[in-house]
């Protein structure tokens, strides 16, 4: 009990002390609830807010980039069907074609081919299907010469049978030249 006499004595005598430290814990408190607690609820509230801003900037830059990449597709898809040529010149193609054929001693029948617009684009489509007889590397050199000639033309079905005997290979081959269809406008 002696011990208990002595603490109020000394907080008695060191009263000021004491409610100073007082006064300053409420202050504090105080101050927590009215300012820092709201501030902290306010930081929430913006942090929340920028993950949201953030999450619809970046699916705008996504978009646009989708758009961008799009429509840079669709710029070279024009580029690249005007730098085909024109339908007129389909006769000098398929010239050409038939000197390569002659040329490594491939014997073909005449050379009949379909046309066709290709939809939705401003392409027309040269088909054909033929078989020809030969040796290996003459097909060899016969593709790697149709591959180099101007244009687009494309490679459908290739298919090679040795027949029974000594008689030569042959090939079948499906192809299709595309030309530019100058008849119709270019889309833009």
């Amino acid at each position: 009990m002696k011990s208990r006499g002595r603490l109020l004595d000394i907080l008695k005598s060191n009263r000021r002390f004491w409610m100073v430290c007082g006064v300053l814990l409420v202050v504090n408190v105080l101050f927590y609830f009215f300012f820092i607690s709201s501030a902290t609820r306010k930081t929430g509230q913006l942090q929340n807010q920028f993950q949201v801003v953030r999450k619809q900037v970046s699916e705008q830059r996504k978009q646009q980039a989708a758009v961008d990449q799009y429509q840079t597709m669709a710029q070279i898809w024009r580029d690249f069907e005007q730098d085909l040529p024109g339908k007129i010149e389909f006769p000098e193609r398929i010239q050409q074609l038939k000197q390569i054929l002659s040329r490594y001693g491939l014997a073909s029948e005449d050379l009949s081919f379909r046309a066709e617009p290709v939809k939705d684009e401003n392409l027309i489509r040269f088909a054909t299907t033929f078989r020809t007889s030969g040796q290996y590397a003459d097909f060899k050199r016969f593709i790697g010469e149709l591959q180099a000639l101007p244009g687009l033309i494309c490679i459908h079905q290739l298919e090679f049978r040795q027949p029974d005997g000594q008689k030569p290979l042959e090939m079948d081959l499906e192809l299709a030249a595309y030309f530019r269809n100058d008849n119709r406008p270019v889309k833009q």
